[in-house]
């Protein structure tokens, strides 16, 4: 046997005994060792990774109810569009199906309408009726309690407000407005100041004075004719009650209203 080729064999038994890092650390020391060597990069040894339990599946949100709003209009959506339907096919199947849902319609909004009078009969504090009421003999009995208590106003109502009165010789409507204001304020004992815009003499209040910027003064220099004008004495405010002719009983309940009601208590 040819002792070169023995040889040989041995170095290659040697060689696949022996720890695969040493012949591959040849492959790092920067020879040319060329292709017969094989220079592979090494295969990291990578750990066995733990199987990773499933992903529970998230739970599922329950959808929620549609809202009150969304199924209101989806009705209101539906019957428009079963009405557009009957009115360009009229076929007896469109109609009936739109009178249908018609129909359906006016019940709900009869079962409402019931509803609330029946809550309302049953709740005091929604009842506006109590406060402003509607019935004949109601009203009758509200309009005498109301009318004693007007006249309980208007009887003090001189200790704390006066009257302006703003008129001009050349109106036609303060020939009648001036004598009405003159009897409305003697007969509930009310001072008043009637004041002339043009200088000129005004019809039931031969004592007028000349406006001289009376008017302007009070922010009412630009207001139609005839004008009456409450003036608090407390706050020296000024509050309109009336322009043009308006009859005393609607003079009464403005100034009842003005001095003696808040705002929105018996609208």
């Amino acid at each position: 046997m040819n002792p070169a080729a023995v040889l040989l064999g041995a170095t290659l038994l040697l060689a696949a005994g022996a720890d695969a890092r040493e012949w591959r650390a040849w492959c790092g020391d920067g020879l040319a060792l060329g292709w017969h060597f094989y220079c592979d990069a090494a295969e990291e040894e990578t750990p066995a990774k733990t199987p990773e339990p499933p992903a529970e599946p998230e739970p599922r949100a329950e959808a929620p109810p549609d809202a009150a709003t969304a199924r209101v209009a989806a009705l209101r959506q539906a019957l428009a569009e079963a009405r557009a339907r009957a009115v360009l096919e009229p076929s007896q199947a469109h109609v009936t199906a739109y009178l249908h849902l018609q129909q359906a319609a006016l019940d709900r909004a009869a079962t409402f309408s019931d509803a609330v009078r029946r809550t309302v009969w049953a709740t005091p504090a929604l009842d506006y009726t109590l406060r402003r009421p509607v019935g004949a003999l109601g009203k009758h009995l509200w309009a005498d309690a109301r009318r004693a208590e007007r006249a309980q106003v208007l009887a003090q109502l001189g200790d704390r407000y006066g009257l302006i009165y703003l008129g001009d010789g050349a109106c036609p409507a303060c020939r009648v407005f001036g004598p009405l204001v003159r009897a409305f304020a003697t007969r509930h004992g009310l001072d008043v100041l009637a004041v002339s815009r043009d200088g000129g003499p005004l019809d039931g209040w031969p004592d007028a004075v000349a406006d001289h910027g009376r008017s302007a003064a009070l922010g009412l220099a630009d207001v139609p004719l005839p004008a009456l004008v409450l003036y608090d004495t407390q706050t020296r405010r000024v509050q309109p009650v009336a322009f043009g002719v308006v009859a005393e009983d609607q003079l009464a309940e403005r100034l009842f209203v003005l001095t003696a009601r808040a705002v929105g208590h018996d609208y």
